[in-house]
């Protein structure tokens, strides 16, 4: 018997591994998949991925507050509720009480038809929300601030009827006060903005509001293409007017007539006013066309790989605040995807939160809350991020944690990658195997140009070693869980390029 040698050559296969690193790299909403390789996310939610782990995102808890300052650990919630039909705006007040020579500190917040009402910090009425006053009802609120008159503190509310008046003990309204929309007291001098001149600055050197003169008043008029005034803020020991698409500098000199007005900054797209806030040493504001921080003198645009999300949505609604070096926007996104995540099932005006950590370039982002007004509480007793919602939720004041539901509703959490040829372009890939730490539950889906599979994974202490058994050119991993909580560690997919 004669045996012949088999020449037909076999197809020789290499083994390759995929790790996941990109957990801590962000998301990139702004470029193509075909430029993207498959360590980078194109959308996230509902997820923290800053230390290298996808682990469980932000979510809101009802407003708690200490029964005293002695013990701050023990907190009661507040119900609103049980006095509000809804919240439907925030502020603090504060006061200095010269027989204990301390501050004091109060929550105050409207209903719909904008009573007044208040809640002291730390709550010693145990949980009872009080009317603090009636004189905003039936008027229109423009502006609301905190005061000092005579060396009184007291906060003061710019209605369309005049301007309420509070202190500790009284609450008045004068109705000769034109509704301001924002204002700044800077080297003894008052800049508003009127609600009914909006190209018009008006100023004066008689801080005590009460006495309000308008013949005591000077104006100051710009009618170039900045657009309209919208608001007012002092930063770096300057006044600076943000406009509709611009910004102006403000120097004050000995007189009270004597300023000069630099032209800082003109936008090509419209500045949000509600988007405007100082965090640190630097402004951050939204336009239609991003994101952008301002350091007094130039403007630099940040978190473009966001622009997906953001770039050409109308964020009329939009609503900011800062606290501790973080940068908290609510507005309104369009994931263009078939989710529907929380607030998102019925009518909404703001569906996100973004969270960005301005020193570490590191955010984080919460889909399906609608949220209507925020409000950064930072006092020596509590230090916490609260808001105010739409829909369901609008008789709650809700404060920020990381617990991935908002107040009892678990959030769905979902990472993506970019579809991706695994750096091996134009060759075909048998993916076999994922090794990874996931210690809840969560679906593991990966879809190719040929097929598309969803596994299930158990959640487990000790890594895990799932057989996959896939083929294709391209392919887009997702995680994704309606848990309350998610952790996934090293994720790493074991593949053959054929």
């Amino acid at each position: 018997m004669i045996f012949y040698k088999n020449k037909k050559k076999s197809k020789k296969t290499e083994e390759k591994n995929l790790v996941f690193s990109i957990f801590q790299n962000g998301i990139v909403t702004d470029k193509d998949d075909s430029v993207l390789d498959a360590n980078i996310c194109t959308k996230a939610y509902n997820v923290s991925f800053s230390d290298g782990a996808l682990k469980t995102g932000l979510g809101f808890e009802d407003f708690k507050l200490p029964d005293y300052d002695g013990d701050l650990n023990d907190c009661h919630i507040m119900d609103f509720a049980s006095e509000m039909d809804e919240v439907t705006a925030l502020w603090m007040d504060r006061w200095y009480n010269n027989n204990t020579n301390k501050y004091y500190y109060q929550l105050l917040c409207t209903d719909s038809e904008n009573t007044l009402y208040g809640v002291v910090i730390p709550d010693v009425m145990e949980g009872f929300v009080m009317t603090k006053s009636v004189k905003l009802q039936n008027k229109t609120v423009t502006f609301g601030r905190n005061y000092r008159i005579d060396n009184v503190d007291s906060s003061i509310f710019f209605t369309d009827k005049g301007m309420v008046y509070l202190t500790y003990k009284s609450d008045i309204c004068f109705t000769n006060v034109p509704a301001m929309i924002s204002c700044v007291v800077h080297y003894g001098n008052f800049f508003g903005i009127t609600n009914i001149n909006r190209n018009t600055l008006v100023y004066t050197t008689n801080l005590n509001l009460t006495e309000w003169d308008s013949e005591q008043s000077s104006t100051i008029e710009f009618l170039d293409n900045r657009g309209a005034f919208t608001k007012l803020i002092l930063f770096n020991d300057y006044v600076y007017l943000f406009r509709e698409n611009g910004i102006t500098k403000i120097s004050l000199y000995s007189s009270k007539d004597n300023f000069s007005f630099t032209h800082l900054y003109s936008s090509t797209s419209k500045i949000y006013e509600e988007s405007v806030c100082v965090c640190g040493d630097v402004v951050v504001f939204v336009t239609r066309d991003g994101i952008y921080k301002f350091n007094g003198s130039s403007v630099t645009k940040i978190l473009e790989e966001l622009d997906g999300y953001v770039k050409n949505f109308d964020n009329t609604n939009c609503c900011c605040a800062c606290l501790d070096g973080k940068y908290y926007l609510a507005t309104c996104c369009r994931f263009d995807d078939e989710e529907i995540v929380g607030c998102e099932q019925v009518a909404y005006k703001n569906n996100i939160l973004f969270e960005f950590d301005i020193q570490r370039n590191e955010y984080d982002i919460i889909r399906g809350v609608d949220i209507r007004k925020l409000l950064a509480i930072d006092t020596p007793i509590i230090n916490k991020l609260c808001a105010c919602f739409y829909g369901e939720n609008k008789q709650r004041v809700g404060e920020l944690n990381v617990s991935g539901k908002v107040f009892e509703n678990s959030c769905l959490k979902m990472w993506k990658s970019a579809s991706s040829d695994l750096g091996e372009f134009g060759k075909r890939k048998h993916l076999k195997e994922i090794v990874l730490t996931c210690l809840y539950d969560c679906d593991f889906e990966i879809e190719s140009d040929e097929e598309k599979k969803i596994f299930s994974i158990k959640g487990k202490k000790n890594e895990q070693r799932m057989q996959i058994s896939m083929f294709g050119k391209r392919f887009r991993f997702v995680f994704r869980t309606n848990n309350e909580n998610i952790e996934i560690r090293k994720p790493v997919v074991v593949f053959d390029v054929l």
